[in-house]
């Protein structure tokens, strides 16, 4: 998919998913360990597929499809246990210098993740990363129905900038991102650092594919 750095030109705001382009934020404290943890808050009687699941967020949406005090109790654990995850680990590779490469190029950024907006501000600001970022537009309640694939997050940081969807970009290394910049109208470079992931990725025909979060510096 040629031009994806053309494309990046034609925008003025960049949304940036979180988990994995900026840093991995299970790699210390795993996802499965998190779920793991999460599901004694909602057993017994899991069902099968939420059980055998080492997605966190697998488990959030269960307890919400229990009710709302399920959904907060859950949300919250999962909010704390991401704040210890991001707390021991490093940015991803490149992340900061393409942060500040966007920034001097006159780019806005927004964080938008399905992680908890507290988790994403304490990582920033711990790597010194914050005053590269515009705005974040992350988790802030317990109801997972307004998580990417969703576009609530990108609608909302649309919004909040006062901009129109033609002029953002959505950059992220999940089906959810791509999805999300679907629904909202928004251009989506697909991030793909394996051959799986960029079988994946490709199949939902992104705006433009990369291997690599550097593939997107402008700088010569």
């Amino acid at each position: 998919m040629p031009g994806v750095k053309e494309l990046l030109q034609e925008k003025d705001h960049v949304f940036l998913d979180f988990d994995g382009p900026v840093c991995d934020v299970f790699a210390k404290l795993t996802a499965s360990e998190v779920a793991d943890r999460l599901k004694r808050l909602v057993e017994p009687d899991l069902p099968a597929e939420v059980s055998a699941s080492a997605d966190p967020f697998d488990v959030l949406r269960y307890a919400a499809s229990c009710g709302p005090n399920a959904a907060y109790v859950v949300e919250r654990q999962l909010s704390r246990f991401e704040g210890e995850a991001v707390a021991q680990v490093s940015p991803a590779p490149g992340a900061a210098e393409v942060l500040r490469e966007w920034v001097a190029q006159g780019f806005t950024v927004t964080i938008v993740s399905n992680n908890s907006v507290d988790a994403v501000r304490s990582f920033l600001g711990l790597h010194e990363l914050a005053e590269y970022v515009r705005r974040i537009s992350a988790r802030t309640t317990s109801d997972p129905g307004h998580l990417k694939p969703h576009p609530a997050l990108l609608d909302a940081a649309v919004k909040a900038l006062g901009t129109s969807p033609g002029q953002c970009v959505m950059v992220g290394d999940s089906a959810a991102d791509v999805l999300a910049a679907r629904d909202a109208g928004i251009a989506s470079v697909a991030l793909a650092t394996t051959l799986a992931k960029r079988r994946t990725l490709a199949a939902l025909q992104p705006d433009a594919l990369v291997g690599s979060l550097t593939d997107l510096r402008l700088a010569p």
